[in-house]
């Protein structure tokens, strides 16, 4: 199996290390990561810059491993690696982000883009998030968990596993939870120093029900949950119609 890795935390960040050391068991590595931070960058493209390719096979110390940053965003480098560097790529995974990714931090995430990438190029996804410095535990328990997945037959090119380990003060997780998405709003502060102004702010506190992946991080489990990219509310398209008085299938009056 050959595995692209990817992560927003940069081609030198812990847990993409992490990654690489846990996914070598299952085939071949190729990383290609932004040569910088890129966190919350979202499922943004470069189109109107320059990108600029960088080999980097030394950041993994392993010669089975071929790596290279690239000046750009997530996305662009699951992109870049199957039709810049024309890659043959069975899998992608994206991580192992520093901070959790799950209710709405997955619109802003670059972790999850990157994932979501290797989906809209028909390719199976895992992103792979913990808490904020807490390595440990997914060092400990993430590959039993790949095992798990990878021994199995529930990969697909529909959908990314979105797995979030839980928080740090937990030595060992509880067990897997499969969740649907919690909620997680940031509450945004802007400081002015100067002429400019710095985004500062903090996760609003919510009451998340048991079944959602904020409450599993919250409580000591593996939070895994399936994302797809479809975004469309079929329960409110009735209301639509109705609103616009379209019959399904007929014709629009207006």
């Amino acid at each position: 199996m050959n595995i692209l890795l990817v992560n927003d935390d940069g081609i030198e960040a812990r847990g993409l290390a992490i990654l690489a050391d846990v996914m070598k068991a299952h085939g071949k590595l190729y990383v290609v990561a932004p040569h910088s931070q890129q966190s919350a960058i979202g499922h943004g493209i470069t189109i109107h810059d320059p990108i600029r390719l960088h080999r980097r096979d030394e950041v993994f110390q392993d010669a089975a491993i071929d790596a290279w940053s690239l000046e750009a965003k997530p996305a662009d480098c699951v992109k870049f690696a199957l039709y810049g560097l024309n890659l043959t790529i069975d899998l992608v995974v994206s991580g192992i982000n520093d901070g959790p990714n799950m209710g709405t931090d997955i619109i802003y995430s670059g972790t999850l883009a990157g994932a979501s990438e290797g989906i809209i190029c028909g390719k199976p996804s895992i992103a792979v998030s913990c808490d904020f410095g807490g390595f440990e535990l997914p060092r400990k328990e993430m590959a039993a968990l790949m095992d798990t997945i990878l021994g199995s037959d529930v990969l697909s090119p529909d959908n990314v596993i979105n797995i979030n380990f839980p928080q740090r003060r937990y030595e060992k997780s509880l067990g897997v939870q499969i969740c649907d998405m919690g909620k997680r709003p940031f509450i945004h502060d802007f400081v002015q120093i100067d002429d400019v102004y710095w985004a500062k702010g903090t996760w609003d506190k919510y009451d998340n029900p048991p079944g959602s992946d904020v409450w599993a991080y919250e409580n000591g489990y593996i939070a895994i949950t399936p994302i797809q990219i479809n975004r469309t509310n079929y329960d409110y398209m009735d209301r639509l119609r109705d609103c616009f008085m379209v019959a399904e299938g007929e014709k629009n009056r207006l």
